[in-house]
């Protein structure tokens, strides 16, 4: 059973994902937009993965990725099952060396379905630039208190000039022998 989000989990989503992206590679028009599908929700997994790569999430938002990343697994993993039904691998043994060749077989995709795991997958990239926004969001947050603090310090230092250690310094050295100790 897993605890808490690991980028483990996630670099395993993106694997599947480009692993689904590569079976699309010599299919034919009809599976163009299930494949533009998982190219785009590829993309975002990755951008996803580059914008977490230094950062420390708080633990709502690693509950939040990591029911995102089970909704990208789960959907990944039906649309990794729909293929296999819909395509064979086929040895050609003609030339010296062996290939392989992926044939897709001749029916049709069952429009239902597919459209509701294009709808899933559209769901998951909507959810990750939702959440990577909400990570922006935080970040510019951040950066604009980060300025108020400065301008305020600047501030500050324009209406107090006083160095306390000079003037600190200037009175202990005032001071009478033997005293203050």
């Amino acid at each position: 059973m897993s605890f808490g989000f690991s980028m483990g989990d996630f670099i395993t989503v993106i694997e599947l994902a480009n692993k689904i992206r590569k079976v699309f590679v010599d299919a034919t028009s009809q599976f163009k937009a299930i494949s533009d599908e998982v190219r785009s929700l590829s993309i975002i997994l990755l951008d996803v993965e580059v914008v977490l790569s230094d950062r420390k999430l708080r633990n709502e938002q690693e509950a939040q990725l990591k029911q995102i990343e089970g909704g990208c697994r789960n959907v990944l993993d039906q649309l990794e099952h729909t293929l296999d039904e819909y395509n064979e691998l086929k040895s050609d043994h003609g030339g010296v060396s062996k290939r392989v060749k992926r044939i897709w077989k001749k029916l049709k995709w069952e429009p239902e379905d597919i459209k509701q795991l294009r709808s899933h997958i559209s769901t998951n990239i909507g959810l990750l630039n939702a959440f990577t926004s909400g990570l922006n969001r935080d970040n510019v947050v951040r950066l604009v208190q980060s300025q108020e603090d400065q301008s305020c310090q600047t501030i500050l230092d324009w209406i107090t000039p006083i160095d306390y250690a000079l003037q600190q310094s200037d009175l202990i050295s005032r001071r009478q022998a033997g005293t203050g100790q």
